[in-house]
Order: structure tokens, then C-alpha cells, then sequence
């Protein structure tokens, strides 16, 4: 949904590189299958990264098939086959879309509030299809505390990232248990603050120009304080991730190590010392 948790493909290595190639197409696939075929369109790298956390998290080992696709129709892929993380994965998008769209519906005016609304008939479609299978009311209270200080104009950038987090946090963690609920929170609230500042700092300039709400409109944080403060929250996302059983995962651990120590670091590299042009591509070419 957001576009700033990518690896840095030339440092992977050739198989872990289409190890992940086939985990963004396996979501895919798994995302018409489970929330129909226009879901596809809200796929990100974001929940790649989820897809490879959770297989970690829920020990399982993915399988590949080669198989064509829409996209690439002339030739073959290796995509992973459906999983019980890919599926979690799928639901939780369709979910996290939908909040998102009506959440738009009541904060944008004119053609941006009639877009929303027509692309919520879709979104609902996709949810309708989720049943059980995303923490549906966790998400919703934690985008309700988080609407409620951005329409109140909290001037606090901690506390609107922290309420993300959170929201990140439950999906991240969802169905588990024990200690690997408690790291999978962790990394999910490291992960969702990450993304608010780095969403915050991105939208800086175009939010001033339209009046739209942005915690770092209050505030005069410089873009260095950002960063020593984004990389911090990486650090304690580097602590929680070296906590997770690799053992007989390395194409996972590599894909997913790659993106906290490069990937990650790189995107706020690109928005605090690039001068915050703009996001790059969400999604991905395979």
C-alpha cells in the first residue's frame, strides 16, 4: 500500500531473487483467488515482505510452480503456490484497502470523494470475501484512533506514527501465539512507524499545498532528526527480526534481511536526503 519495504535486487542473490520474484507473483495469484481478481491491483511489495514474515513466523517451507499469467503470458514463472501466509496476506490487504478508501470517502471533497466512492463498490466486494481470515476489528480500532487524532490536528508525529504501529502490529501478529506473537508485534509496530514517518516526510510539500492534514506541518523537525529517528526505529526492527528461526529458511532470510538493512534503509535515504520527490512505484516489475 505504501511502496517503501523493497529489497535492493541486485544484492540478492540469483536464487533468492526469484525466490521473491515468486512470493510477489504467488500473492498475486493468491489474492484473485481469495479476494478476486481486481485485488490484484492493490498489491505492493509491502505485502511481500509480509508474506515472507509470516511464512517464517507460521514455519512454512513454499513450494513453486511454473505457471503464465496475465502479465506475462508468453512465458512461464516460477509463482509460489498458495499458502496459509499468502491467503492471511491477501485477506489483510482486502481489509486494509477498504478501511482505507472509506476512510478517504470522509476526508477528501469533490472528484477525490466521488473516486473514493466509486472504488469503494470494489473495495467492498473484496472484503465481502475475507469472512474470518484478517483481524478485521483490530484494524478498524486502530484506523479509528488514528482518524480521530488526525481530524483533532495532533501536532504529534510520535503519537500519530505509534497509533500505526499499532495497526501494524495486529496484523503482523494475528493468529499467533506465545513469543512469536510478541516478535511478530514488534515487528509490526517498528515496520508501521517506519512507514507513517516516512509517508509523512514524503507527502510534506503536496499536504502544504492542499491543506491536508500532516503532523510535520506543526512541527520543525529537520529532515537529519527524521532520519536518526527512522533509523532508530530500524535498529529495534533489526533486534525483533534477528529473533525469528531461520533454520532451513535461508532464500527467506536473505529476502527478508536484504530489505531491513538495504531496502529499508535506502527508501529514507531517498526521502530525507533526496529532498522528498515523491514516492517511487508501489508495485513491482517480475
Amino acid at each position: 500500500m505504501f511502496g517503501y519495504i523493497k529489497p535492493v535486487k541486485p544484492e540478492l542473490k540469483v536464487r533468492e531473487l526469484e525466490f521473491y520474484r515468486g512470493i510477489y507473483c504467488g500473492l498475486c495469484r493468491s489474492m484473485g483467488k481469495h479476494t478476486g481478481g481486481i485485488s490484484r491491483l492493490t498489491l505492493s511489495y509491502d505485502f511481500a515482505f509480509l508474506a515472507a514474515v509470516r511464512m517464517v513466523l507460521s514455519d512454512i517451507k513454499p513450494t513453486f510452480s511454473s505457471c503464465r499469467c496475465m502479465a506475462h503470458p508468453l512465458r512461464k514463472k516460477a509463482m509460489c503456490d498458495d499458502n496459509e501466509a499468502l491467503a492471511y496476506c491477501a485477506a489483510a490487504a482486502a481489509v486494509l484497502t477498504e478501511c482505507k478508501i472509506r476512510d478517504d470517502i470522509n476526508d477528501e471533497k469533490g472528484m477525490k470523494r466521488f473516486a473514493a466512492r466509486f472504488a469503494h463498490i470494489f473495495a467492498k466486494r473484496m472484503r465481502a470475501k475475507v469472512g474470518e481470515g484478517a483481524p478485521a476489528e483490530s484494524i478498524e480500532n486502530a484506523l479509528k484512533n488514528l482518524s480521530e487524532l488526525e481530524q483533532n490536528n495532533c501536532e504529534s508525529l510520535d503519537e500519530t506514527a505509534d497509533k500505526f504501529g499499532e495497526l501494524l502490529a495486529a496484523v503482523v501478529s494475528y493468529g499467533l501465539e506465545g513469543s512469536k506473537a510478541r516478535i511478530a508485534e514488534a515487528i509490526g509496530h517498528s515496520v508501521g512507524r517506519y512507514i507513517y514517518v516516512l509517508d509523512a516526510a514524503d507527502d510534506l510539500e503536496d499536504d502544504k499545498k492542499t491543506g491536508s492534514y500532516n503532523p510535520l506541518r506543526y512541527s520543525e523537525i529537520k529532515p537529519e532528526d527524521l532520519s536518526i529517528a527512522v533509523r532508530l526505529e530500524l535498529t529495534k526492527l533489526e533486534n525483533a527480526i534477528n529473533l525469528l528461526d531461520f533454520s532451513g529458511k535461508r532464500d527467506l532470510e536473505g529476502i527478508i534481511k536484504n530489505i531491513i538493512y538495504l531496502g529499508m534503509p535506502n527508501e529514507a535515504d531517498r526521502v530525507f536526503t533526496g529532498g522528498c520527490k515523491g514516492k517511487t512505484s508501489k508495485k513491482g516489475k517480475n
